[in-house]
């Protein structure tokens, strides 16, 4: 069987060079902030929830009740779901099911039918690199959840940093970040990728009795009670190109897709969305980010403390986490970390540190190498 080729894209079976990956790559962090994961939802979500019920052995009354949620809701494709009602619903799944590894059960389950338009286009893109931008771009619209993500480059690499929404219960927590990977995961399975190319997972939390279904699902060094949820992607994680690629209904499902997307993303929040530009370009200072919001500096901040917080507040916990992450992660000196997380020089990344975190950058690296030891030695 043959697939179409068209200009600017490559045959199937032919890879992209590193070079290109990365120029994908930066194109992705420029557009898929996910700043819409604390909308409401859509029905899709709900529905996949009692298409697996239903293969649990539970009806949608069960799972339904005492939430503001009716059956009629879910037929119409218009009807946002309520954050309060979406996390009940949630809850009655694990009262249910009752069953610690739900997140890896739901994550097998999910098809490109569930996914609706968001299947089809992703389905019908022509490399990884094209479905990978349109999954975490558009996953939160169209299958809705509450955690967001940011991305950026690490090197050659690409770390997707989790960002659970603070609405969401200690009891649900690791649940809801293990539906989100899981999720993702289910991307190299639904567009044909036979092992996507995850180098490491750093989770917040302890290290669950149902381990093993992680080690399962993603083959890649695991360390927990790590300072944040990310996930590192080789570089050629973008270099795939893919065998269902249609470029007539691609262009036709990426039309309906800005426009559904544009609808569902009203109710994002402003704080969350300064939040997600920075996380991409924590270079970015106030005028930068408030002329991309389409504001003025003042007006930007006016904003941010109806939620009592403002820019410099915002901007040095994104910093923080990037530094951390890239002391964690990398090898790059200090000069190296200093430029992609925005500070001047190594200097004042030292004093930063120091001050919001009462160690040095050698001392946090060092504590970071000594626990990644521990956990691949089983301690």
């Amino acid at each position: 069987m043959t697939h179409p080729v068209t200009a600017g894209t490559k045959p199937v079976g032919v890879w992209r060079t590193p070079e290109e990956s990365l120029s994908d790559a930066s194109h992705l962090l420029t557009i898929a902030h996910d700043s819409s994961a604390v909308a409401r939802l859509r029905p899709a979500k709900i529905n996949f929830y009692l298409k697996v019920a239903n293969r649990l052995g539970f009806n949608s009354e069960e799972v339904l009740a005492g939430s503001g949620v009716t059956p009629e809701n879910l037929t119409d494709p218009r009807h946002l779901i309520e954050v309060a009602d979406y996390i009940h619903i949630v809850a009655r799944m694990h009262q249910l099911c009752d069953s610690p590894s739900l997140a890896f059960t739901l994550g097998e389950q999910l098809t490109l039918g569930d996914l609706g338009i968001l299947g089809y286009t992703v389905m019908t893109s022509p490399t990884s690199a094209e479905a990978t931008k349109l999954w975490f771009q558009y996953i939160s619209v169209f299958f809705g959840g509450l955690v967001g993500f940011a991305c950026e480059l690490v090197g050659d690499q690409l770390l997707l940093s989790y960002l659970p929404d603070s609405r969401i219960p200690d009891a649900l927590l690791q649940f809801s970040i293990e539906e989100r990977i899981c999720c993702d995961m289910a991307l190299q399975r639904l567009i044909g990728i036979p092992e996507f190319p995850v180098d490491r997972l750093t989770l917040t939390y302890s290290q669950p009795r149902h381990v093993d279904c992680y080690r399962d699902l993603i083959p890649c060094p695991i360390d927990f009670d790590s300072k944040r949820n990310t996930m590192l992607l080789s570089s050629n994680a973008l270099a795939i190109p893919l065998k269902g690629a249609d470029p007539e209904t691609h262009q036709h499902c990426l039309k309906l897709l800005t426009s559904a997307h544009v609808f569902a993303n009203a109710g994002s929040t402003f704080p969350y969305r300064v939040r997600a530009i920075l996380h991409g370009n924590p270079q970015l200072g106030i005028d930068d980010v408030a002329r991309m919001l389409h504001c003025t500096p003042r007006t930007l901040n006016r904003r941010l403390e109806k939620d009592s917080l403002n820019f410099s507040q915002i901007q040095a916990e994104i910093r923080l986490e990037v530094v951390e992450t890239l002391l964690s992660t990398t090898d790059l000196d200090f000069r190296a970390i200093a430029r992609q997380a925005g500070f001047a020089d190594a200097r004042s990344l030292r004093r930063f540190f120091k001050t919001r975190t009462g160690m040095t950058l050698q001392q946090f690296r060092d504590d970071c190498a000594r626990n990644h030891a521990r956990m691949s030695a089983g301690v």
